[in-house]
């Protein structure tokens, strides 16, 4: 056992847990990643970042605060991914590797309400939440309930806000309204630009990255109930102590958090 899990066991007795309300779909790795065996850290804490999250200079931040606060030495260590040469199994092989060689936890996971966790993982408690906001050029435009029958509406894909959306359009809440899934926040900003988009739903932290006159006006994305997403350090479940300790971290920084 490292050292720097000895001394979260020591510490243990004077702590509360405190449980993430939500969890992240299950995704596949290999069976046989499992429960590889980490380095000892000492007296560091070293937490990876992904390079191309809309938070990066945010997780850095609070991945050094948390070390602080547990009175470790802070380590960043940005994920080696190449976003573009991911299979289909997506990242999630490619962060057990980080988790067993690397660093002790990921930040800037987000949090899916609801949803199962796979068993090879376990989540914070949520260090940070920002809103999604509906980007349009008509300052008359709101929320979606004001877009107009026929408007072109992008909508990130694979999230839980685009499932909120299709089930809105599907039963009438929104008259009219055409979903357009895009991938990645640079082909909305291209489709909007070029005039093949209308409005788009994005999460707000990704305009910092994305700065254009694209759009401008901010609307609201009600009525779709999930309206902001959240994100926290995602861990294997085997350091269940190493969780305990961050989540109490992050409750003592009083960052934001649901």
């Amino acid at each position: 056992m490292d050292r720097v899990l000895k001394r979260f066991i020591c510490m243990a007795s004077l702590l509360v847990v405190a449980l993430p309300m939500t969890s992240l779909a299950q995704p596949f790795v290999p069976v046989e990643s499992y429960n590889r065996t980490r380095p000892d850290f000492g007296n560091k804490l070293p937490l990876c970042v992904m390079p191309n999250s809309p938070t990066l200079e945010r997780d850095k931040a609070v991945a050094s605060e948390l070390a602080q606060i547990l009175l470790l030495e802070p380590e960043i260590v940005e994920m080696d991914v190449n976003i573009d040469l991911l299979d289909n199994e997506g990242i999630w092989p490619a962060i057990l590797v980080h988790l067993a060689e690397r660093c002790v936890g990921v930040m800037g996971v987000q949090l899916i309400p609801g949803e199962m966790a796979a068993d090879w993982m376990t989540l914070s408690r949520p260090y940070f939440e920002a809103p999604y906001v509906l980007l349009t050029r008509d300052e008359q435009i709101e929320s979606l309930t004001d877009l107009p029958p026929g408007t072109r509406l992008g909508v990130p894909l694979y999230t839980p806000i685009d499932d909120d959306l299709m089930l809105a359009i599907a039963a009438g809440t929104l008259d009219g309204v055409r979903r357009l899934p895009y991938d990645r926040p640079e082909l909305m900003v291209a489709l909007m630009e070029a005039d093949e988009l209308d409005a788009a739903i994005v999460w707000e932290p990704q305009l910092d990255h994305e700065p254009g006159d694209f759009y401008t006006h901010q609307g609201t994305v009600a009525p779709l109930g999930r309206d902001a997403r959240a994100v926290a350090v995602l861990l294997r479940t085997q350091d269940q102590m190493l969780r305990t300790m961050i989540d109490q971290a992050i409750e003592a920084l009083g960052t934001e958090a649901p």
